[in-house]
């Protein structure tokens, strides 16, 4: 359901709140931040991409500049940022099925139904959690 883009996006933007990035003066370089991931940096700036266009994050090219954060921490929803990196979904796979079978007749439906479910939960649950949010849960693991 999440694919390895969502994982790499909250590091960044973990990265960039927990260094403080928050101005062109503080930005991150790709190069930093695929370091810290242990990700190659065209994938990195793959990501970066999709998290300026969802103007969560700023950019500056050149070798004097890198990325930070558009917004502060409590202000930026991790569903914001799966939305940012992730392919948007439609209702799901839908499972070929038998129509001379009561159970593959109506299998299908009742699948797509539990995937949809599936995926709004997962996008409640993303709702309710900032950066802040993790932020602080990183920094107390990292102690």
């Amino acid at each position: 359901m999440t694919s390895l883009k969502f994982a790499t996006a909250v590091h960044v933007m973990l990265l960039l709140a927990h260094e403080r990035a928050d101005s062109p003066a503080r930005a991150a370089a790709s190069s930093h931040l695929a370091q810290s991931i242990g990700a190659n940096a065209v994938v990195v700036r793959r990501v970066l991409s999709s998290l300026a266009a969802a103007k969560l994050i700023m950019t500056k090219a050149g070798a004097s500049g890198g990325a930070w954060l558009a917004r502060k921490p409590a202000k930026i929803r991790m569903n914001e940022i799966y939305e940012a990196v992730e392919e948007p979904s439609g209702p799901g796979f839908r499972p070929k099925g038998n129509s001379a079978c009561p159970v593959g007749r109506a299998a299908p439906g009742v699948i797509c139904g539990l995937i949809g479910a599936m995926r709004a939960a997962s996008q409640v649950v993303l709702a309710r959690q900032t950066l802040a949010d993790l932020l602080k849960k990183l920094e107390a693991a990292a102690r």
